[in-house]
This record gives structure tokens, C-alpha cells and sequence, in this order.
């Protein structure tokens, strides 16, 4: 086999593989990224950019200290990006409101910040009226409200895009429309990838493929992710522009700083269709005009829908395997924009073979790793 000619490969080139390609070349380390189609244009491209304190699935405790420190590095990550990429990310601190409706409004505002307060998070409650001197645009049914002072929001396709530029002005590679389909391994340890049946040497491969992580062979089950279909709408909504994120039990709203608001999401297990439904849509518009009543005769500007990358756990799959040279970064669900400064450090430093900043055992993927194929040479 040839020698090495990268010290990393990273298989995807989403925002995950994107931020932590940047992360890597900063260490100067020669990087390539791979990504089947355009960088940034699958669950990246299709998300809506919140930055929520709380980690979805909100009932697994191990994703909070996760979500907690990225969220508190997302002001300095966006800075350095920017600063890289010359490219603005619409980075918006404005906090969020969760807005609950009709008689049962102050019990399930008691229950929710109960499950805040479990994991170590902060909020302030408010009375319906307290939640409209925050947002005068919400409905009037609105009787309860939550207040999240450090939630923010950023403009995910433009951070996109500004974390392949930052790499690749660091001196990463990018490869686009080029799938990885095999990792070549050697004994008990990973030696590069065959993309497009070309053998590409590495000292270190990371699979960053989103849902597509687990169609890589031969080990594609340390990565045993599956695509849950979320479906989008973008309203021009002109005055009724609410100036902070939005959510109740139905869906979200997330401003945008041109006076768009995205709408948003479904949970599908549709496999990898993407295709927009009626039905889907209803939801989330019916969902906007119960926010803000004012949305229900906003233009639409733009549908479309995107693959988020679910595992069994709905935790992600972070760190090394039992293939030496071999790691994993995927599986972030919904929680893929928040989690990328985060995952691009801890990746950093288990690459490097430093402790991380925070324990990653609850995401190893040796938790999926109960009956893998032989290990022979490829």
C-alpha cells in the first residue's frame, strides 16, 4: 500500500466533519474531507439553527454537560469561523420563549421546568402576560411561558458553508461528490478509505456521514445511524417577525436577521425520501398561527425537508473503536448544529491522545459494537 499522504480523513462534510476538519488543520495537520454530494448540503443545510439549552432527546441526562459547553463555546467557535471564512453566520443571542396554552398551560410550564432543573438548567416562568411583554406578537391563548435568557440561534447554512471555508484555508482538502463506500483495514487497524475505487491512505479515519454513516463498509455498525425525515417552511413574515426563537409542543419559529422566520419540524421515519407532504406542512403552519396568530397570512418563501441522523439511542456515536485508527462522529439527531463546536474539540482531543474535556463513555460507539464481521485485510 502506498504511504500515508493524509493524517486524517474525515468521511462526511456536514457541520460536524466541517468544524472538526477546521479544529484538526488548525493543529496542522494535513486533512481531507470526503462528502458524496456538496459540503454542508444534507441535515446541515436542511436544519433550522437553534441553539437550545436543553439536549434533545431531553430525557437522556449524558447529552446535558454535552449541550451545556457548547453552548457556551458557540460565541468564541463563531467568532474564529468568521474570522477564518470572512463569512457572517447570523449568530443571535436573543434567548427563546416556550409558550404553553389553554387551562392546562401552567402545569405542563411546571412539569418542563422540572426536567430543566434535573439536568442543571435554568429558566424563569412567566404568566401569559409575562410572555407577551417578551413577544407581543404571541397568540393571546398563550397562558404560561418559559424564558431562556441563554438559548440563541444562527443561520445554519451560512455556518455551513463558513466552516468548509475555514478548514480549507487552514489547508484542508475537500473532496465533494466523491462517496466513501469502504475503509480499508489491515489486522485490527484502519488504514485509509476507497472512494470512487480509489485507495486513500490515512493515519486516522473519522466517519462524519451523518445518516449515511452507517452504509460505509465493512464496520458500518459502530455507526448505526438512520435517516428521521424533518420537514421546513420559511415565511415572509414582514411585521409579524417575532424578534426571538419561539417553541411550544407543536413546533418552533426561528427569526432570521433578512425578516424571514423558519417554521418548523416534523419527525418522520420515512427512510431516506425527502419529499414534502401535505400533511407535514398543515402541521407546521397550523403550528406557526398558534404562536403567532399573525404568520397565517404570511407568504411562504421556500419548503423543504432534510435527513436527520438518528441512532438506536437517539445519543450520538463519539470517539474511537476497536479499530485502531478508526473513530466516529455522527449520529447528532437534532442537535447536530448545537453539538459541532463541542464534538470538534473532544474529537481534537482523543485524536491527539489527550483526555477529553468531558466524558464521552455514554457515546462510545463500542455500545453498538456486539457482533462485527471478521477483521481481515481489504
Amino acid at each position: 500500500m502506498a504511504s500515508v499522504d493524509a493524517d486524517i480523513v474525515i468521511v462526511g462534510a456536514g457541520i460536524i466533519g466541517g468544524a472538526l476538519a477546521a479544529e484538526m488543520s488548525r493543529e496542522r495537520m494535513q486533512v481531507l474531507m470526503f462528502d458524496r454530494q456538496r459540503p454542508a448540503a444534507e441535515a446541515t443545510w436542511a436544519a433550522a439553527g437553534m441553539l437550545v439549552q436543553a439536549p434533545e432527546p431531553t430525557d437522556s441526562p449524558a447529552l446535558a454537560p454535552l449541550s451545556r459547553a457548547s453552548l457556551d463555546l458557540y460565541p468564541s467557535f463563531v467568532e474564529e469561523i468568521e474570522k477564518e471564512s470572512g463569512i457572517r453566520v447570523g449568530f443571535q443571542r436573543n434567548g427563546a420563549l416556550l409558550a404553553f396554552f389553554g387551562p392546562k398551560g401552567g402545569h405542563e410550564q411546571a412539569e418542563h421546568r422540572a426536567g430543566l432543573a434535573r439536568m442543571g438548567f435554568s429558566c424563569q416562568a412567566l404568566t401569559g402576560e409575562e410572555a407577551r411583554r417578551h413577544e407581543p406578537r404571541l397568540n393571546p391563548e398563550v397562558t404560561a411561558g418559559l424564558w431562556l435568557a441563554e438559548e440563541a440561534s444562527v443561520d445554519n447554512r451560512t455556518l455551513g458553508r463558513a466552516v468548509i471555508v475555514a478548514a480549507q484555508r487552514r489547508g484542508a482538502v475537500l473532496r465533494s461528490g466523491v462517496e466513501v463506500t469502504r475503509l480499508l483495514i489491515d489486522g485490527n487497524r484502519c488504514r485509509g478509505v476507497i472512494a470512487a475505487g480509489e485507495k486513500i491512505p490515512a493515519a486516522h479515519v473519522v466517519i462524519a456521514a451523518g445518516c449515511y454513516s452507517a452504509r460505509i463498509e465493512p464496520y458500518g455498525l459502530y455507526s448505526p445511524t438512520r435517516p428521521v425525515r424533518g420537514q421546513m417552511v420559511s415565511l415572509d413574515a414582514g411585521g409579524a417577525r417575532p424578534g426571538l426563537v419561539l417553541r411550544s409542543e407543536h413546533g418552533y419559529l426561528v427569526p432570521r436577521e433578512d425578516g424571514r422566520v423558519l417554521a418548523g419540524s416534523t419527525l418522520e421515519d420515512a427512510g431516506f425520501d425527502k419529499s414534502l407532504t401535505p400533511q407535514g406542512l398543515r402541521r407546521i403552519l397550523a403550528a406557526a398561527a398558534e404562536m403567532v396568530p399573525a404568520l397565517d397570512s404570511a407568504p411562504i418563501l421556500e419548503t423543504w425537508s432534510g435527513l436527520r441522523p438518528d441512532t438506536p439511542d437517539h445519543m450520538p456515536i463519539l470517539g474511537p473503536t476497536e479499530i485502531e485508527g478508526l473513530s466516529i462522529a455522527t449520529g447528532h439527531f437534532r442537535s447536530g448544529i448545537l453539538l459541532a463546536p463541542i464534538t470538534a474539540r473532544l474529537a481534537r482531543q482523543w485524536l491527539l491522545g489527550q483526555k477529553t474535556d468531558l466524558p464521552i463513555e455514554a457515546f462510545t460507539p463500542l455500545r453498538f459494537a456486539g457482533s462485527l464481521p471478521s477483521q481481515t485485510g481489504h
